[in-house]
């Protein structure tokens, strides 16, 4: 456009350019500038690459043409041609095919998005954790941010960290950042955006993109089944409050007053002895200002000494251990045979549907469907049952693994829960504690148990089988095999 100015003998006054898009009335700042220029006579010729690079919609256009109109400037000069006062039909043609452009971009560009979706490919930018391969184009792991992503997953599922813990340490321990581009990132995660990145699918292999939920390509971090007790677990209210040092009290979020339902805090007490030194106290109180429980401290090491007594009834030994994992497996066996009937009739029914959604879009390809409303209703009712269809092979794979993992994990918290409260790990006795029941209560000085229902039968039954057990080692006439067998089926039951 120089080149062009200078060979026309056009004095070029200023050059505006701006990157904000056209397409919208009133966004550009460097275009309403121009225009004012033009009717304080600062300018008699735009030049301009095209005309779509001057205007995208109609109001703009109108401004020009009526400028254009009522003498304000001589012409348009593009790299074609130029446009004067009696070229008002033909630039207003063009306008509109400006305009008209940006509408079927528009569709074309979200039918291509709506077409990689159904496909499984997520058409935006992936989260933190992941990357695009534009040569192969699909989404991949990223090869430094994937693995502390899930470390960060693997922490917060196991109940123990509140959100504001949870971004200290992706900020200052797995030094978790943003994707790095030209202008922005590369900056930590805040309160909302963990908060936001544990309640995506995309960590779970799915995705949602305009209103609904699509299994996605890429590799997840977590199963449906993990990110749905994430849910449960971000449902109550956490503190906002991120504190630099902040005591850990092992109790924290899980025991409440038994009078007036409100949480259990402790306070840190220092007492200089005769000798000198100063010793430390840390006392459990209900925060409640009108419960009449406030008053009444409890020493932190007396509900530790509680908790441990009480983890001592559902404990068991390795024998009974093993019988119980012999057990879970025999029943897993015949479950997983079940199991596979269902998801295989599930299965042949979703390729009914797809079949039958093929042979729609064949029938409007050929001409025979010429009502596009009715085709369009058609595939919408089809890909909603076959959305429902994969919920219920979800479902089953989901409620056949959560049994199974139930039932182990209550085998492997009877074994080792009490093995792991006495360890120097704060984050196991965390878990520990919300297995055997994260509803605690404190009435006066003593906790309240509620253990969940799975563990009552170990209360209940424990004692009597291993006596049994114990009698089958000792009592060389009874057959152990049988005894054995036995016992499996009442432990499993």
């Amino acid at each position: 456009m120089r080149a062009i100015a200078k060979g026309e003998g056009l004095k070029i006054v200023e050059v505006l350019s701006e990157c904000k898009s056209a397409k919208a009335p009133g966004s550009r700042p460097e275009f309403s500038r121009m225009l004012e220029n033009i009717e304080n006579g600062k300018y008699d010729v735009i030049l301009v690459w095209d005309t779509s690079r001057l205007s995208r919609n109609p109001k703009d256009g109108g401004e020009i043409q009526w400028l254009l109109d009522n003498g304000s400037f001589t012409g348009i000069r593009t790299h074609e041609k130029w446009y004067y006062e009696s070229d008002e039909l033909l630039f207003t043609i063009e306008n509109s095919m400006n305009s008209r452009f940006i509408k079927e971009l528009k569709a074309k560009v979200k039918r291509g998005m709506d077409s990689k979706a159904d496909k499984g490919d997520y058409p935006g930018l992936p989260p933190v954790g992941y990357m695009n391969d534009r040569f192969e184009k699909r989404i991949i792991k990223d090869p430094i941010m994937f693995d502390r992503v899930a470390e960060l997953w693997r922490k917060a599922l196991t109940g123990t960290y509140s959100v504001s813990e949870l971004t200290r340490i992706a900020s200052d321990e797995l030094m978790i950042r943003t994707c790095q581009t030209k202008k922005r990132g590369g900056k930590p995660l805040c309160h909302n955006a963990v908060r936001n990145l544990l309640m995506n699918p995309f960590y779970a292999g799915k995705f949602r993109w305009g209103g609904r939920i699509y299994n996605g390509n890429h590799p997840p971090i977590v199963s449906y089944a993990q990110f749905e007790q994430m849910q449960k677990i971000l449902s109550p209210k956490h503190s906002s409050r991120p504190q630099t040092e902040p005591y850990r009290f092992i109790l924290r979020g899980m025991l409440r007053c038994s009078e007036c339902g409100h949480a259990i805090v402790t306070e840190k007490h220092l007492k200089k002895l005769s000798n000198g030194t100063v010793k430390e106290y840390r006392y459990c109180h209900c925060c409640g200002k009108k419960c009449k429980n406030r008053t009444i401290c409890v020493n932190e090491d007396v509900l530790i000494k509680q908790i441990k007594d009480e983890l001592c009834c559902y404990t068991i030994d390795e024998d009974f251990y093993r019988i119980a994992i012999e057990a879970l497996a025999e029943e897993d066996e015949a479950e997983i045979v079940e199991q596979n009937n269902k998801i295989s009739s599930i299965n042949k029914r979703i390729a009914e549907k797809n079949n039958e959604l093929n042979g729609l879009r064949r029938s409007l390809y050929k001409g025979l469907i010429t009502d596009n409303a009715f085709f369009l209703s058609e595939q919408e009712n089809i890909k909603r049952e076959i959305d429902k269809l994969e919920m219920d092979r979800e479902k089953i794979k989901t409620l056949a693994n959560n049994w199974r993992e139930r039932a182990n994990d209550i085998f492997m918290f009877a074994r080792y829960a009490k093995e792991d409260f006495d360890s120097d790990d704060w984050e196991q006795k965390r878990a520990v504690i919300k297995k055997l029941g994260a509803d605690l209560r404190l009435s006066g000085r003593t906790i309240q148990f509620f253990p969940v229902k799975y563990l009552v039968p170990v209360v209940e039954k424990y004692p009597e089988l291993k006596q049994q057990f114990d009698m089958a080692r000792t009592d060389s006439q009874q057959m152990k095999k049988d005894l054995k067998e036995g016992l499996i089926s009442e432990w499993c039951t």
